[in-house]
């Protein structure tokens, strides 16, 4: 019985140690770059970076991003974040989440940064009936890319969007835009 209790408790140990091995495997870091570029950007352009520490695929950048403030170990010593979410129930019952807010700082290097979503329809068209169908949306924003890309991702938002189960960045961008959306053929809302 004695030797049965050793075995069985040296393979319990055996797969604890092999689950916190597994766990902590797939740990990573994700490096957060911020920027503001384009017409009218009211944010500072401070050079800022910080590091989100144990983020993994199970989680989206959003998740990590909203964890990192409140979790002790996920931002270096003296790195501050705070960050606000719009939160958009699509047509088919499933949700994003844009950032629309975010303020932060590096004590160490004495650098912060803050900006906040400010666009809006400049123009706005209706049918006959009343309803609208298209627009023109201008002003800044929050946009969002993987660091070795070359575009902003069409249609994946950081609440689609899984962290990685190694080291990796993202740049958050404060830019300006201007685009037409929907019907924009007729005459605009005065």
């Amino acid at each position: 019985m004695k030797t049965r209790m050793k075995k069985v408790s040296a393979l319990v140990l055996a797969a604890a140690m092999a689950m916190g091995t597994y766990t902590s495997a797939f740990a990573a870091d994700m490096t957060v770059y911020l920027r503001s570029i384009g017409k009218d950007a009211t944010a500072p352009t401070p050079e800022l970076s910080f590091t989100v520490h144990n983020v993994n695929s199970t989680m989206s950048i959003y998740k990590a991003l909203e964890l990192a403030p409140n979790t002790k170990g996920m931002l270096d010593t003296g790195v501050t974040l705070s960050t606000e979410w719009s939160r958009v129930t699509n047509k088919d019952n499933t949700e994003d989440w844009y950032l629309t807010y975010l303020k932060a700082s590096d004590a160490n290097a004495k650098v912060e940064y803050e900006a906040e979503n400010n666009g809006g329809n400049t123009k706005l068209y209706k049918d006959s009936e009343g309803n609208y169908i298209g627009g023109v949306y201008e002003g800044n924003s929050w946009m969002w890319c993987m660091a070795d890309a070359t575009s902003y991702p069409e249609d994946i938002t950081l609440s689609d969007q899984k962290c990685k189960d190694s080291n990796f960045a993202i740049i958050l961008s404060y830019d300006y835009s201007s685009f037409k959306w929907g019907d924009t053929t007729g005459t605009p809302e005065p």
